[in-house]
């Protein structure tokens, strides 16, 4: 089975390692490995990264509302740091 694998798994975890990416697992159409596992992950993933956005959306707007306060910066919804 290993012969036939169309990626090597050195190639596979070279990418991730060249591209920066957080995630990696093997999954094989041919016999179903992980086929689930890795959209349920994937999934996760993405959550994960959606739900940190909105926190850091949320600190980002208390920050901008302490500046205004401070008649530093006054524009509604952008930021400037200097």
């Amino acid at each position: 089975m290993e012969e036939s694998r169309k990626i090597l798994k050195e190639k596979a975890e070279q990418f991730k390692n060249e591209y920066d990416l957080d995630f990696f697992m093997e999954a094989s159409t041919k016999t179903g490995k992980n086929c689930t596992e890795i959209f349920v992950e994937a999934a996760k993933l993405l959550y994960n990264d959606y739900e940190k956005s909105k926190k850091d959306k949320k600190d980002k707007d208390k920050d901008c509302k302490n500046l205004n306060k401070q008649k530093i910066i006054q524009n509604s919804n952008k930021c400037l740091f200097i």
